[in-house]
């Protein structure tokens, strides 16, 4: 069984781009994006943009 066409467009995105491209994906989104750890929401810290830390992507985030 293969995957739903909008979900098989979100895959080819996820294959096909580049770590640099995908952080520039998420600095455009990231005022959209909001982080849980069980108690409380965290933001996006506007103040930074997401970045390389080692291989991974570093988001600053606020308590909202």
């Amino acid at each position: 069984m293969g995957y739903t066409k909008d979900f098989q467009q979100v895959m080819d995105f996820y294959r096909d781009t580049t770590p640099k491209q995908k952080q520039m994906f998420l600095n455009l989104i990231s005022d959209t994006l909001m982080f849980f750890d069980g108690e409380n929401g965290y933001n996006v810290d506007s103040e930074y943009t997401i970045n390389f830390n080692g291989t991974y992507h570093q988001i600053n985030i606020i308590k909202e």
